[in-house]
């Protein structure tokens, strides 16, 4: 093999190699960006799953507040009562 043949293979191996690194690098940064994105999408679920919790907690408390005052009234029927956890049952 002469010393030109072999630099055209050289050349040819590099070049192909370029081009790998360079595809390589455009996916990886694609990639990046998936990321950061799903990243985002995740912290605003995070964010409103806990507003939710929140208001759902919230919902409860006044519930049981409300309940708890029917039962004091004696406004429930057949003279049930509010048990601790909110649930009205018979005496």
């Amino acid at each position: 093999m002469d010393m030109a043949f072999a630099s055209i293979i050289v050349a040819a191996i590099t070049a192909v190699g370029g081009i790998i690194v360079a595809a390589l690098n455009k996916f990886r940064k694609e990639n990046h960006d998936d990321h950061a994105y799903v990243r985002g999408v995740l912290t605003m679920l995070y964010k409103s799953q806990n507003r939710i919790e929140v208001k759902v907690d919230r919902v409860d408390e006044r519930l049981t507040n409300h309940l708890e005052s029917h039962a004091s009234e004696r406004m429930l029927d057949n003279e049930r009562t509010v048990h601790q956890d909110g649930v009205e049952g018979n005496k």
